[in-house]
């Protein structure tokens, strides 16, 4: 599928400032909407696709650094890398609009869907097909999170920390809020310390 070049711009190394990429509210809306209509299971991977690689909005480093972001601030992940995409490209209306089509479309799919399974839920049928998604949406999840990875295999920091966070929520249930709270401060600082020691 050939990239939306309405949205890319002209020169091979596009600038850090994202107002300069030709990135317009419309734009905005129409890409949250196919966001938000397609990520069944699992929104992110489907963020990546449409911002990443069919539009090519954002590069993988822009996108991991977007979504470090967002991981620590309050509310989803995916409602909070819309607003501060649509922020930083075109402010306020930009953050509006993105979240709007991100929201309207499953808001209302929710709604008849949720109805529709209060009636139907007690069927072994309906029950299997939750179980099905259920499955889906990890698959997703795990293949996102090694294609994040896979940039930093070679970084030692980021393997550290992240086998260090993979233990504590996984092995020893802690809380993320402590996680995050311990482990973001000592990940920064190590890589401050490995990039003022090698360059």
């Amino acid at each position: 599928m050939s990239p939306d070049t309405s949205a890319v711009p002209s020169t091979d190394a596009p600038s850090r400032d994202l107002t300069q990429r030709g990135i317009t509210q419309k734009g905005l809306f129409r890409c949250f909407l196919i966001v938000g209509v397609t990520g069944f299971g699992g929104v992110l991977p489907v963020f990546v696709h449409e911002v990443v690689r069919k539009r090519a909005w954002l590069d993988q480093e822009e996108f991991t650094e977007l979504l470090a972001v967002c991981q620590v601030l309050p509310g989803p992940n995916i409602v909070n890398m819309s607003m501060v995409l649509g922020m930083r490209t075109c402010g306020l209306s930009g953050a509006f609009v993105s979240v709007l089509g991100l929201l309207l479309l499953p808001v209302i799919l929710v709604l008849a869907l949720g109805t529709l399974y209060a009636g139907f839920s007690h069927l072994p049928a309906v029950e299997g097909a939750v179980r099905a998604i259920a499955a889906a949406a990890a698959g997703l999840l795990i293949a996102i999170t090694a294609r994040l990875f896979w940039p930093q295999r070679a970084n030692p920091v980021a393997i550290g920390i992240g086998l260090l966070v993979l233990i504590g929520i996984a092995w020893f249930r802690m809380p993320l809020i402590w996680v995050l709270g311990v482990l973001g401060p000592v990940s920064i600082a190590l890589t401050w310390w490995r990039r003022r020691a090698h360059g």
